[in-house]
């Protein structure tokens, strides 16, 4: 048994996510896993090489958390949700909306995740630097690669938000 706070379990439901929809094995489907994280680790190399510096951290500090924070109330709406879906006749438990639905949550539940690393180290990076400096390199490429990252987590939120919609409507 792993510990209360361990994220071991949502990292794994997120990795399970991205899959070949259409595949009936179900396969990784490697373009999301290149997208999600080869991308981000590429900028954040590429800014690492060309000595990158953030500025004004304290304003994207600002920004994670209050998103980070907005996240969690998004996370219980999908719950919520999902618990509706389970009394609607009209929804089959083990069809494709509910199935949209329990990924919807399993994506959010991995942004926050995200969110609350990038604020982690936001936060260091904050504490660590003098007013009105840049962050390091290290620390700047590692924020462009949690910031990136969190970005297109978001982006395949809204696409499978869009998908559950679709497939409610049709």
């Amino acid at each position: 048994m792993s510990a209360k706070w361990s994220v071991t379990p949502i990292i794994r439901r997120q990795l399970d996510t991205l899959v070949d929809q259409n595949d009936p094995k179900q396969r990784l489907r490697i373009q999301d896993f290149l997208g999600l994280f080869i991308f981000p680790a590429a900028l954040a190399v590429s800014g690492f090489f060309f000595d990158f510096r953030l500025r004004g951290v304290e304003g994207i500090l600002a920004g994670v958390a209050v998103f980070t924070a907005l996240l969690f109330g998004l996370l219980v709406h999908v719950f919520t949700l999902g618990l509706r879906l389970t009394d609607d006749p009209r929804i089959s438990k083990r069809g494709r909306t509910a199935q949209l639905v329990d990924q919807l949550q399993q994506n959010v539940a991995y942004a926050i995740v995200v969110g609350l690393f990038t604020t982690s180290v936001l936060i260091v990076g904050v504490s660590t630097t003098v007013k009105d400096r840049a962050l390091g390199t290290p620390i700047s490429a590692l924020v462009v690669f949690s910031v990136v990252h969190l970005i297109l987590c978001m982006l395949m939120v809204l696409k499978r938000t869009q998908a559950a919609y679709d497939e409610f409507r049709s």
